[in-house]
C-alpha cells in the first residue's frame, strides 16, 4: 500500500519531520540518517534518539561510506534490544542484506527505511557546491556530475525494506510516496494515521521506466569497455595502483578481520626480493598490486553491489567501476545469483549443486 508524504517546506524536511514523528510517538528509539556536518560540507549516517537533535538530509547527494557497514557494526555483536530505525539507499540495502547472509549483520528489532536515489556526487564535487546541490540532484538536473556507479547503477529502487521514500512519480515540491511493504511498515504507518496516495500507477510507471534506463546505461558502459581483459590490459589499468588496500577497506562486502594482504606473509627477507629482482631484471613496488586487486574481486565479486565506493576512495583515481561492474554482472549472470536481491536465497560459494558448470566439466 502507499501513502502519501505532503511536502513540507522541502523534501529533507519533510522526512526529517516523518522520522521525528517515528521518534515522538514512540514507534522507534533511535535513528541512523545521513546528516550534514556543522561545516556543511559533508554528510554522514547519524545515530540520533532526541527528536530535537533531528536534522537530517536523507537525500544528500553523498556516499561517504555504506550505512549497510554501519548497521553490520551496531548488530554484529548484539542487536539493540530497543527499536532502530534505519535510512538506506538502494546499494547500502543490498549490501546491508548481503552482511546478513555472512553472518555480519542481525535485523532484529531493526526498521529499514529505503529511499530512492537518484545518485550521488564524490565528495569534492559535493564540497564545491551550493546548499541547492540536493534539489537539483533529485530533480535530476545534476546529472552530468554523478558519480560513474550512480550513472550505471544496478537498481536505484529500495528492495527489502520495510517502508520506502519514494520519490520517482513524485512532484518532489508537493508531496512523497511512502510505501509499506512489510507487516512492520503497515504497523507504523497505520500507527501514524497516514493518508493513502493516489499515485499508485504513476509511481509503478515511473519505477519501471527508470529501472529500464538504468538497464540500457549499464549494458552499454559494459560493452564500452570490455576491451579491458586479459594480463596486459590488467596491469596497464593497475599501473598506478599504490596497494594502499582503501578499495578493500571501504568495501561494504569486504569484511575480513584478517585479510592476507594486511598479514605479514609478503614480508620477505632481503635477499628473496634481492632473487626476485635477479631473476626480472626490475621488480615494481610496492610489489602484488595487481595480485591484489585479482584476489579481492575474486572474494567479493558476487556479493558486489555496485556502490563505487571503492572507486571513490582510490588516490590514484583509478575508474575501478570500468572493470568491476563487467566482472560483477558475468560472475553474477554464471552463478544466477543477483546480490542483495533475495534475503533468503543462500550465497552461491556456499551451495553446491551437482549439475551446475557441466559445460566447463566438458571442455
Amino acid at each position: 500500500m502507499i501513502y502519501e508524504l505532503k511536502v513540507e517546506e522541502d523534501a529533507p524536511m519533510t522526512v526529517n519531520n516523518f522520522l521525528k514523528e517515528l521518534l515522538t510517538e514512540g514507534e522507534v528509539d533511535a535513528v541512523i540518517a545521513m546528516t550534514e556536518t556543522p561545516s556543511g560540507k559533508s554528510a554522514f549516517p547519524t545515530m540520533i534518539s532526541h527528536p530535537e537533535k533531528l536534522s537530517t538530509n536523507v537525500f544528500a547527494p553523498l556516499l561517504p561510506v555504506s550505512t549497510g557497514t554501519v548497521v553490520s557494526k551496531v548488530t554484529k555483536v548484539k542487536p539493540p534490544k530497543k527499536t532502530l530505525a534505519v535510512v538506506l539507499r538502494s546499494c547500502e540495502l543490498r549490501a546491508l542484506t548481503e552482511l546478513v547472509k555472512l553472518n555480519q549483520a542481525d535485523l532484529e528489532n531493526i526498521i529499514l527505511i529505503g529511499v530512492d536515489c537518484s545518485g550521488t556526487l564524490s565528495m569534492d564535487t559535493y564540497q564545491g557546491q551550493d546548499q541547492d546541490i540536493t534539489e537539483a540532484v533529485l530533480k535530476n538536473e545534476s546529472e552530468d556530475d554523478l558519480r560513474t556507479a550512480c550513472l550505471n547503477c544496478k537498481d536505484p529502487v529500495p528492495k527489502n525494506a520495510d517502508l520506502v521514500i519514494g520519490t520517482f512519480g513524485a512532484d518532489t515540491d508537493k508531496n512523497l510516496f511512502l510505501d509499506a511493504k512489510t507487516e512492520k511498515g503497515a504497523e507504523i504507518v497505520s500507527a501514524l494515521g497516514m493518508d493513502e496516495s493516489e499515485g499508485e500507477e504513476v509511481r509503478e510507471k515511473a519505477v519501471q521506466d527508470i529501472r529500464d534506463e538504468k538497464e540500457e546505461n549499464r549494458k552499454a558502459f559494459i560493452q564500452e569497455r570490455s576491451e579491458i581483459e586479459g594480463p596486459d590490459k590488467l596491469l596497464e589499468f593497475f599501473d598506478t595502483c599504490v596497494n594502499c588496500h582503501n578499495c578493500m577497506k571501504v568495501c561494504p562486502v569486504c569484511y575480513c578481520n584478517e585479510c592476507i594482504f594486511e598479514s605479514s606473509i609478503f614480508d620477505l627477507e632481503g635477499d628473496k626480493y634481492m632473487k626476485k629482482v635477479e631473476g626480472k631484471g626490475a621488480y615494481k613496488t610496492p610489489t602484488d598490486s595487481l595480485l591484489f586487486q585479482l584476489t579481492r574481486f575474486n572474494h567479493m565479486m558476487l556479493s558486489c553491489v555496485g556502490c563505487g565506493l571503492c572507486e571513490q576512495a582510490c588516490p590514484s583515481d583509478i575508474p575501478l567501476m570500468d572493470v568491476i561492474t563487467g566482472l560483477a554482472d558475468n560472475a553474477q549472470e554464471l552463478f544466477e545469483y543477483e546480490p542483495g536481491d533475495d534475503p533468503e536465497e543462500e550465497l552461491p560459494l556456499v551451495v553446491y549443486r551437482e549439475e551446475e558448470f557441466e559445460d566447463v566439466e566438458e571442455r
